[in-house]
């Protein structure tokens, strides 16, 4: 749904007096601390998605991220964390839908991830999946662990089989480590409705995959309510590991790939010894991968909070862990289900402002809970999702405004939400990507990537740093907020295999507030 900015004359005194809720109308404005182009000429049609675990780690002193250049080359971005040089190198023995029908190249599916291995030092990559046999290789062990001067292209190793046996028909590939940095790889087999989930172990001694299960989740078992489906596949939002080595994933099922109507559910299993068996909510044991058992529709105690299909609950949202070592999730979804007369993939244009952010957790007894309502920006964004150390959550999302926030204290079990203006509308994606882990957890640093160009034709790629306390600072003092310090935006000099010192640009923002409306509700932005 497209929506006209109105005129400035418009103030933030205007939407208190016609906005009250549980979020907060009152937006304050923040900056990021630093924006880091890498280009301003990649791929114009996509290079982020919510599905991207991860799209951007860091290990030392460096951040690595993947990407498609404007050329649909696969490219990998090393920054230097200390004074934001960028290096670039291009492996273009890999382009994006090489062979494939031109409408390939803007499939959106077909995304980048990278994860790392620190006790060999490797990076891991894979790239361009809709259904198809693996692309994946490797760095060379050290790379970083002891990092070059400069990367080149010798570094990576060629394309290579996960496992000769693994199965393929591949979409959605996930890196993800645990508490001990050991790091896994997770794919689905199979297409939309009807398809399996892989899971492997990477051995960082021996370097080499081994296969936790070919079909952890798996397509078996009947629905009734969809016409008595037999066939259906897991959407996850993430899997992740906490502080104590319990790994954690929520998911959703679409019963058909012709419509994410058919998505219902919010699912939860957790294993307590890194994916070999696995329990439900009530801690029962539900898959034994040892012994070739899988998970399933019918598996007991999965389904932890219904939502029945015909809401249209999105998939492949956002999964964060509190201190507690519990789950929240965000997605969307609409608060009643809705039958259009005609089913097809998408909602109808008029029913898309009935879809709402949701915050779902799970408490300490084992409990699921739900979040009133959030105000969604743009029909069609999806959010992630952040946990600060005082268990604050950071619901962070683009619109056509800019990256925004939603933003709760665990005093009041996350019940009262603020939105918080991230960025201008020169800095958005189409989702928000899932933001560098380990430098959040380390050093307090909320970084992901964007396009530092989306008022402009094409699209560019780049870092944007937000210190966790500032974002914090700015709900509990509005002068902060409303005096946003200026930000440093780095233009980073690139060529192939080259590391060149960036150009360094400094501007101070100047941010306006004003009011639109969508739907029937009013709601802020800034520019």
């Amino acid at each position: 749904m497209q929506h006209s900015r109105p005129s400035l004359s418009l103030y933030v005194s205007v939407a208190a007096a016609v906005l009250a809720a549980a979020v907060s109308i009152a937006t304050p404005v923040v900056s990021p601390e630093q924006v880091v182009i890498v280009t301003e000429q990649a791929w114009e049609a996509f290079n982020w998605a919510s599905f991207d675990q991860d799209k951007i780690v860091s290990y030392g002193d460096f951040q690595y991220a993947v990407f498609w250049a404007a050329d649909r080359v696969l490219s990998v971005a090393r920054r230097s964390l200390r004074d934001n040089t960028v290096q670039v190198v291009r492996l273009d023995a890999y382009r994006l839908a090489e062979n494939l029908a031109e409408a390939q190249q803007r499939n959106g599916h077909r995304n980048t991830v990278i994860g790392l291995s620190p006790r060999d030092g490797r990076l891991h990559l894979a790239w361009d999946h809709h259904n198809n046999d693996l692309n994946y290789t490797r760095s060379r062990p050290g790379l970083v662990t002891e990092p070059p001067e400069r990367m080149c292209v010798n570094d990576f190793e060629p394309r290579q089989p996960i496992r000769e046996d693994a199965p393929q028909r591949v979409t959605y590939p996930r890196f993800f480590n645990d508490h001990d940095d050991g790091l896994y790889f997770f794919y689905r087999s199979g297409g939309s409705g009807s398809g399996n989930s892989a899971l492997f172990a990477y051995d960082q001694d021996a370097g080499l995959w081994r296969m936790i299960s070919d079909c952890l989740l798996s397509l078996e078992g009947t629905y009734p309510d969809w016409d008595n489906s037999t066939s259906r596949n897991a959407y996850l939002h993430d899997l992740l590991f906490d502080a104590a080595g319990r790994l954690h994933i929520t998911w959703v099922y679409r019963e058909q790939s012709r419509s994410w109507a058919s998505n219902h559910d919010l699912h939860y299993a957790y294993s307590d010894d890194r994916g070999r068996t696995w329990k439900n909510n009530n801690g029962a044991l539900i898959a034994d991968t040892v012994a070739g058992e899988r998970i399933t529709i019918d598996s007991p105690g999965i389904v932890v909070y219904e939502i029945p299909v015909y809401s249209w609950l999105m998939n492949q949202g956002a999964m964060a862990l509190d201190s507690r070592n519990q789950p929240h999730v965000a997605t969307y979804h609409m608060e009643e289900p809705f039958v259009p007369e005609v089913l097809r993939h998408d909602p109808p244009a008029e029913a898309r402002e009935r879809l709402r952010y949701f915050h779902y957790w799970r408490d300490p007894s084992g409990a699921w809970r739900r979040s009133q309502p959030l105000p969604m920006l743009s029909s069609s964004s999806r959010p992630m999702l952040v946990v600060a150390p005082d268990d604050t959550l950071i619901l962070y999302f683009a619109s056509p405004q800019g990256f925004m926030a939603h933003v709760a204290h665990p005093v009041d079990n996350w019940a009262e939400w603020r939105t918080l203006q991230l960025t201008g509308p020169e800095i958005t994606a189409n989702d928000a990507s899932k933001p560098d882990r380990r430098l959040l957890r380390d050093r307090g640093v909320l970084s992901f990537t964007v396009d530092p160009r989306a008022q402009t034709p094409g699209r560019g790629f780049a870092f944007v740093d937000f210190h966790i306390h500032a974002l914090l600072s700015a709900i509990t003092d509005p002068g902060i907020a409303r005096n946003p310090v200026e930000h440093k935006t780095y233009m980073a000099l690139v060529g192939v295999d080259s590391c060149l010192r960036p150009l360094i640009r400094t501007r101070p923002r100047t941010v306006q507030i004003g009011v639109y409306a969508y739907g029937s509700n009013f709601f802020l932005y800034s520019g």
